[in-house]
């Protein structure tokens, strides 16, 4: 970690390009994945509601949630 001078070695301590790879956002706040996005439209037609490409995570699990029961169907 540290050089023959006794100073810290700035390469050693830098993150890695997948150091961020793997992290979830778990408050919800993110837009929604793309896989979400595919059900509610697939679920919004099918439920005749509008579809609102602008939610995000969480809101698009109780969506989806409220479209499937509202449909009877669950979309994978």
């Amino acid at each position: 970690m540290s050089d023959h001078d006794g100073k810290a070695d700035p390469a050693a301590a830098a993150p890695t390009p997948a150091a961020g790879f793997g992290a979830v956002d778990t408050d919800g706040n993110d837009p929604m994945t793309d896989e979400q996005a595919v059900k509610l439209r697939a679920l919004s037609e099918e439920a005749g509601e509008p579809f609102d490409g602008a939610l995000t995570r969480a809101q698009a699990d109780e969506r989806i949630d409220l479209l499937e029961e509202k449909t009877g169907k669950s979309v994978d």
